[in-house]
């Protein structure tokens, strides 16, 4: 033992006469507090995300915050002409050109796509609570999102959580979004948004990193007036044909079951009411729809749509645009959605029957 004495001393001890046994307990507790302080780090930069982009919907909700930032900084010298609708109105409403045939007014284009009236009237308190007032607002009434069932409104399927505030999640759920999922969406969406929000946020920076249906990009690419160009000026009958098959595939259930007097119509009527009180001027529109997509209906229901759409304007101090009839099959690549001529056919009819009688006397203020 005398002979292994000096060995062991060396090896169980240091120059300074700690154990060993108390260095490795030392390293353990500083390692376990990095990976404390790594936890605590991460944590507290997820919940300060969280709580920044709950701030602000433009920053959970790219479609909003892209419209608004263009929105937002236009000039307010003249009356604003504002409208809210769904993919149809994004590729229909060639809002520059309203300005370019009657300089009178302002016009934007705040098409969505996948959007409904729930989805608008979130949009619309977003807007005036921004400061933004329309002079005229135009508000697109897509039938087929009218659909109301046991599961919720059709546009719960994409108008989710985490593009939503708490004061709003308060607010769908009012309208048949089912609480549990809206609110377990928005409650992740603070507290872990580099999750909940992850494809809005490489969507961002880092767009070609995600396949096209998981991105949130195309709101950037619309022009200064919120609208996007159709994305081809003509179609092939073979096109055509396989284009206006999928509109088909999407839509002919969905009318086949559906019974219009729901909660989105609710939906509609506080939005109607909400901007009464703010001294909005209203007009509901039902889009164009070419001859093959109107055969989707089945018989009476198109224009029982039209008719309590027309009664709901009527009781909130609007007026219902019936525009199913405005254009033709030529004009429209899927029987719903326009080519670029379809939008200027329709922009410039909507412009001489609708914007101009209600701006005739104004000169750069309200109608």
């Amino acid at each position: 033992m005398d002979v292994l004495a000096p060995a062991l001393r060396r090896h169980t001890t240091l120059a300074k006469g700690y154990p060993i046994s108390a260095v490795r307990s030392t390293r353990a507790s500083r390692s376990r507090f990095a990976i404390l302080y790594g936890v605590f780090t991460v944590f507290a930069l997820q919940l300060g995300f969280g709580f920044y982009a709950e701030q602000s919907p433009k920053r959970k909700d790219p479609p909003f915050g892209d419209k608004y930032a263009k929105l937002s900084t236009r000039s307010a010298d003249r009356p604003l002409v504002l409208m809210l609708g769904t993919s149809r109105t994004l590729l229909g409403f060639h809002a520059g050109q309203v300005e370019d045939e009657f300089p009178k007014v302002r016009a934007f284009n705040f098409g969505t796509p996948s959007s409904g009236p729930i989805t608008h009237l979130v949009y619309l308190h977003r807007l005036l609570d921004a400061g933004i007032v329309p002079d005229l607002l135009i508000v697109e009434v897509l039938p087929s999102a009218l659909t109301d069932g046991a599961e919720g409104p059709i546009e719960q399927s994409f108008f989710t959580g985490e593009r939503l505030s708490e004061s709003e999640v308060d607010l769908v759920t009012r309208f048949g979004f089912p609480r549990h999922k809206v609110h377990s969406a928005w409650r992740e969406s603070v507290y872990s948004p580099l999750s909940a929000l992850r494809f809005q946020i490489v969507s961002r920076y880092f767009p070609s990193w995600i396949p096209w249906q998981l991105r949130w990009d195309w709101s950037r690419n619309t022009d200064g007036h919120g609208w996007a160009t159709p994305p081809r000026p003509v179609a092939t009958t073979e096109e055509r044909l396989e284009r206006t098959a999928n509109a088909e595939a999407e839509y002919r259930g969905t009318l086949a079951q559906m019974t219009p007097e729901g909660r989105p119509l609710l939906a509609l009527e506080e939005l109607l009411e909400l901007a009464r009180a703010r001294g909005i001027r209203t007009r509901i529109i039902i889009m164009p729809e070419a001859p093959s997509f109107q055969e989707l209906y089945p018989p009476g229901l198109s224009n029982r749509i039209a008719a309590l759409l027309e009664r709901t304007a009527h009781a909130h101090g609007s007026n219902l645009i019936d525009a199913r009839h405005w254009l033709t099959e030529d004009d429209c690549y899927d029987g719903h959605h326009m080519f670029r001529h379809g939008a200027e056919r329709f922009t410039r009819r909507l412009t001489e029957e609708v914007i101009r009688p209600n701006f005739s006397g104004a000169q750069g203020g309200k109608p």
